[in-house]
This record gives structure tokens, sequence and C-alpha cells, in this order.
């Protein structure tokens, strides 16, 4: 496999991993919404009326947000050979898979984006396999950026969802 391939498969592999969130999610609310409540009623009061506020399409253009974004950082690593900034961000994405496999463990059933969160999660591991082992970035380059990029990702999860929320007002009154 060709470094650029290596590269250009996270997009990708951030769109397969991402639709399994877009198809499911609704429909995984509509079903588990109450038994949320139940096991965790704190976390459910805070985040599940924003999430059930949600349309599809909004969720959509959240997630279409963030793959601009990670198109946009993998064609600079490409272009100027930005290797240490890539692999930050491709271990922001992999903490975010984490995530959803603790979310899995803690919730003890099926949640959407765990089915695609373990051959996302070993492309990851053999990403920064190849990159570590062929000296293109080293764990001292890399680990500023994978923290910049957990704050990116926090302050870009907002950002999508104030976006999110605003298309849905936009539907609203466009259908209507």
């Amino acid at each position: 496999m060709t470094l650029d391939t290596l590269l250009w498969l996270l997009p990708a592999v951030f769109m397969f991993h991402d639709f399994e969130e877009i198809i499911m999610v609704r429909p995984w609310l509509q079903k588990n919404t109450p038994l949320l409540r139940e096991r965790f009623p704190k976390l459910a009061e805070r985040v599940l009326p924003q999430l059930e506020s949600l349309s599809t399409s909004a969720f959509a253009l959240a997630v279409a947000e963030e793959f601009i974004l990670l198109t946009a950082l993998t064609l600079a690593a490409v272009e100027f050979k930005l290797y240490a900034m890539w692999t930050g961000a491709m271990l922001g994405f992999f903490f975010h898979l984490l995530v959803h496999l603790g979310q899995f463990l803690a919730f003890r059933k099926y949640i959407p984006a765990v089915l695609t969160s373990i051959p996302a999660g070993i492309y990851c591991i053999f990403a920064l396999q190849q990159i570590l082992s062929t000296g293109l970035a080293t764990w001292a380059e890399i680990f500023p950026w994978f923290l910049a990029t957990v704050v990116l990702l926090v302050v870009n999860l907002l950002f999508a969802h104030w976006l999110a929320a605003k298309f849905d007002i936009f539907l609203r009154k466009y259908s209507a």
C-alpha cells in the first residue's frame, strides 16, 4: 500500500464509520431512550434532548462538515508531507472510536457506531504502525498534534451540533 493510499483511506474509513451512525441513530434512539433515561438519568437529561431534536438530515450535515475538515487536513498532509499532523488527527479519530467502545461497554448493548469502530480501529492501528515503523513521524512529533486534535474535536463537535440545529430550523421553515 502506498503512503498516499494509507493517508487517503482515513476520510473513507471515517465515512464508513459515520454512515453507521447516520443510518442507525434515529431508530436506535426511538428504541432505547427509555432505557437510557433509566440507566443514565443525569447524562440522558443533558444529551438526549439535543440528539432527539436533530433530524437525520441535520445529523448528516454535521458529519459532512467533519468530513470536509478531515479531507482538507488529509490533503494538506499529503501535499506538504505533514505526517505527524495527520497521525495526530488520525489518533484523535481513534480516540473517538475508543469512546464508542466505552459507550458500548457501559450500555452493554448495541450502540450506533460500535460495529464499524472495530474495523476502523484496526485501520488506525495499522496506519500508526506504518507511520512509526517507516520513521515518517515520531511520538514526540505526533503527541502535540494529537492533543491539538482532541481540543479541535471538542470545539468542532460543539460547532457541528450548533450547525445541525440551525439547519433543522432552516428545514422546518423551508418545508412549511
